[in-house]
């Protein structure tokens, strides 16, 4: 037992513990820039993530594939259970609280889902698997639904996060490029006419058929299909829209194409955005200096510990520690992708595919959030925002990974 536990302990990969590590810490001491409050708390989740890291090493790479389909029904539960007993925090009910402990179970969501897909996708092969994708689909669908409903679309886009994964596994482009291609019909479909939008989906259409060479009969009834569906959704777009998306969530999205500098949105929707690019561009080139920010010391972005503690990284560090940090971030990430790759267990590939997209997925839209690229939908910064659930979500996804990682060194398959 004890040979086996240096082995374990040699082969653990301590290049991506130590960047864990300094990301953990350094966020900690930005949090404290904007509430010493906040911090300390923060020290103490930091310090409980600790024993669940604990707790995952007593646990063989085997036995999280044993766990993985009761974790996902749990899971499930629980999301469906926030409707009925969950609090109700900043228009949204996706929290548990107990007390002062308080608990999101789209964190969790995260978790299971990883596991279940690399637990699918482990036995069976996607491509040119009708069955499989099916499965995976209703895997993918139901607990993004589930978060949706609360509403949180925040939580419930970073699930996009696992197209990347099945593209790695052999998921045609062409899903994603029809995922990104939706998303992008009802942002212009919510801004303009969608009769305007129908008729340059038409005009396109007739463009390419004209110069398409060959086409099949078979192609035609498809891309007459593609047709009728885009202008579907696109007609009912703003519908969903005015009916579905609290009104916060709509202002959130209506200022990015509208200037957060008019009076008429400075001191409402547009206030977070406008004081968060005035801290980052405050900052200039290396920064006012730790504890100096004065937009973070005059506490004018209301939720600068969470979704916007990039813009106390921007004001006090500058464009280069902002630049730096994005560099920590990517070489983590990066580091993840590496060791996925080098995986002799398909589940553990995949799981650490999954880890890493939707850390790259949180990182991406919350730097566009800060900067006024995408609305703000309450996506926190891993390992930097203030957050219990938040941050032991991104460590336990870290550490099951790696413990598959170093489980993976000692195999022979």
């Amino acid at each position: 037992m004890v040979k086996r536990n240096k082995i374990l302990f040699r082969n653990i990969d301590w290049r991506i513990v130590v960047l864990y590590m300094i990301m953990i810490f350094f966020g900690c001491m930005n949090l404290y820039s904007v509430s010493p409050e906040k911090a300390e708390k923060q020290l103490i989740w930091i310090l409980l993530s600790f024993f669940f890291i604990f707790i995952i090493f007593l646990f063989k790479p085997i036995h999280y594939k044993h766990i993985t389909p009761f974790l996902f029904l749990f899971t499930l539960f629980l999301l469906i259970g926030v409707f009925f007993f969950g609090k109700n925090v900043n228009g949204s009910k996706s929290w548990y609280v107990f007390g002062s402990i308080s608990f999101q179970p789209s964190e969790l969501a995260k978790i299971s889902t990883s596991l279940m897909i690399a637990h699918i996708m482990s036995q069976e092969n996607i491509e040119n698997n009708n069955k499989a994708l099916l499965y995976i689909s209703i895997i993918l669908v139901l607990p993004s639904f589930l978060i949706l409903l609360q509403p949180d679309p925040g939580s419930s886009i970073v699930f996009s996060s696992f197209l990347l994964t099945l593209y790695r596994e052999g998921l045609s482009i062409s899903f994603i490029l029809y995922f990104l291609f939706y998303i992008l019909l009802f942002i212009v479909s919510i801004n303009l006419s969608p009769w305007i939008v129908i008729l340059f989906l038409f005009i396109s259409f007739i463009f390419f058929f004209f110069f398409k060479k060959n086409l099949l009969f078979i192609d035609l009834f498809f891309y007459i299909f593609l047709f009728i569906s885009f202008s579907v959704f696109s007609f009912f777009s703003p519908f969903v829209f005015q009916k579905f998306f609290k009104q916060h969530h709509k202002d959130r999205i209506n200022i990015l194409f509208q200037n957060e500098f008019d009076r008429k949105y400075r001191d409402n929707v547009g206030y977070n955005l406008l004081y968060s690019k005035t801290a980052i561009g405050s900052g200039k080139l290396f920064g006012k200096g730790y504890q100096k920010g004065t937009v973070t010391k005059g506490k004018f972005v209301p939720e600068q510990h969470t979704d916007y503690i990039f813009c106390t990284v921007g004001e006090e560090w500058g464009f280069i520690g902002s630049i730096i940090l994005i560099i920590f971030y990517l070489l983590f990430i990066s580091r993840i992708y590496f060791l996925s790759e080098r995986q002799k267990n398909i589940f553990g590939r995949i799981f650490g595919y999954s880890v890493g997209n939707i850390l790259f997925i949180h990182l991406v839209i919350n730097l566009g959030m800060v900067m006024g690229l995408f609305p703000t939908i309450g996506i926190v910064l891993p390992f930097f925002s203030y957050g219990g659930s938040s941050l032991w979500s991104f460590t336990v996804l870290l550490f099951i990974f790696i413990r598959i990682d170093a489980s993976d060194q000692t195999s022979l398959i």
